[in-house]
């Protein structure tokens, strides 16, 4: 019998209805027939995924239901990169219809192979997030996600597949990339949050206001954590609904978890992956609802021995019934990676929580910078910020605004910053979309 509440949900609203709304007994069973079916492959024809198992002492016939999945082993990254270049692959060479990698931006970049199935599949999945949006046939979707190795390109193959045009953008070339919004009629946006303000920066400096002279009513933003006030100021300068999405370049890239119009956590799309929520310290799984980092498992991957990888993503996960009608589980917002935890002093710090703070102040400008540097064997956290119409304010307005900053980072992480006021546009930026933390609004100077 199908959740009382899918039974509401208006099937044009989805385009795989049957899938998306599938009564959750049953999607956990489909679950474990893939489970099973994934981790007898894996140990079969990826070496490096059997040597792991051999190592925790586990085999495929220890998978009876679905909760021994925490019987086996996580793969970390690091495991991943040790079995370069074919240790976890599973399919034979002659297969692989296109190889990708993660950035490789802390290491070297591990290989993703793809199948055809593979490729299919990744299309289906990024097209049910991109209509679960809105977008339909005659929509115009602009890619500004990086094409190339480590890649976006998800949502162009998911676009295609619903019939959506696309512009493949990329990143770079920001005056073409406003020229072709505005004189294409776009009506849609997928980047990064800071890409997507980026833009809207500068076509104001140009003296379009791309909320009203375009088309644009979608827009797509993942890549990196973003708070809640980040969404507003991109529906307010873009002129869209702002739609949170999740990717990792170690399962392809986008088309793993997307927001539905309720935007309360993004739906995993679970008959093609397993997520777990674990307590980053003691790998035990938290509670329903509860902060911890996220455990994926590919379901449907022939390629590739994904099962367990440790994402490093902190946020929560939650099977409780979404209200737009889908069962799906939802992920929380990405808050940060336990991996770029800043110990600043006895405190533990994230990027985001610095992002969430000057969010919510009106002259803040879309960028900023943490610069940690040791002063008399202390740790000192200096914040610039770009402001904008800086020029325009008065000595005193600048020392208030800087007083109001310092007292409302301290509130929120326990650290008294030293604030410098910037012009907009002059710090530095990355916006590759390459990596998935704010970690490059990091300057650590300790030690140097």
């Amino acid at each position: 019998m199908r959740d009382a509440t899918a039974s509401h949900l208006d099937p044009r609203t989805c385009l795989h209805p049957d899938v998306e709304t599938l009564d959750v007994g049953a999607l956990r069973e489909l679950q474990l027939r893939k489970l099973k079916k994934m981790v007898a492959c894996a140990y079969e024809h990826s070496p490096a995924y059997r040597a792991l198992c051999l190592d925790a002492g586990v085999e495929p016939r220890h998978v009876k239901v679905l909760e021994d999945v925490a019987r086996l082993p996580f793969l970390e990254k690091s495991s991943a990169r040790e079995a370069y270049p074919f240790g976890l692959m599973m399919c034979r060479r002659e297969s692989v219809l296109e190889v990708h990698t993660t950035s490789g931006t802390t290491g070297r970049p591990i290989p993703i192979f793809a199948t055809r199935h593979d490729m299919d599949c990744w299309a289906s999945l990024n097209a049910r997030s991109l209509w679960m949006i809105g977008l339909r046939p005659g929509d115009l979707l602009q890619n500004c996600f990086s094409y190339g190795l480590p890649t976006g390109i998800g949502f162009h193959y998911g676009a295609q597949k619903m019939d959506v045009g696309v512009v493949p953008a990329g990143i770079g070339r920001y005056e073409l990339q406003i020229d072709l919004i505005v004189d294409l009629g776009v009506t849609a946006i997928a980047t990064t949050p800071s890409y997507g303000l980026y833009l809207a920066d500068r076509a104001r400096e140009r003296g379009i206001d791309l909320a009203t002279d375009s088309r644009l009513r979608v827009g797509l933003f993942g890549a990196e954590p973003w708070p809640e006030p980040s969404r507003r100021r991109l529906e307010s300068l873009l002129g869209i609904e702002a739609f949170n999405e999740f990717g990792m370049g170690e399962f392809l890239g986008p088309g793993m978890a997307c927001e539905c119009p309720e935007q309360h956590g993004m739906h995993v799309w679970s008959d093609a992956f397993l997520v777990e929520c674990i307590d980053p310290a003691t790998g035990e799984r938290v509670d329903d609802g509860a902060q911890g980092e996220l455990v994926w498992t590919s379901l449907e991957s022939e390629s590739m021995a994904m099962i367990r990888y440790r994402s490093h993503d902190l946020s929560s996960l939650t099977w409780s019934p979404c209200a737009c009608g889908r069962t799906h589980p939802r992920i929380g917002r990405i808050m940060g990676r336990s991996d770029d935890a800043l110990s600043i002093g006895a405190y533990v710090v994230f990027p985001s929580q610095v992002e969430e703070v000057l969010a919510q102040f009106e002259e803040m400008g879309n960028n900023f910078c943490m610069v940690l540097e040791t002063s008399r064997d202390r740790d000192q956290l200096t914040l610039q910020v770009e402001v904008r119409g800086l020029g325009d304010l008065s000595e005193e307005a600048r020392q208030r605004l800087s007083s109001q900053v310092s007292l409302a980072t301290k509130a929120a992480i326990g650290v008294t910053p030293r604030v410098e006021l910037a012009e907009p546009m002059s710090l530095p930026r990355m916006t590759s979309g390459d990596g998935k933390s704010a970690c490059h609004r990091v300057d650590d100077k300790r030690g140097i």
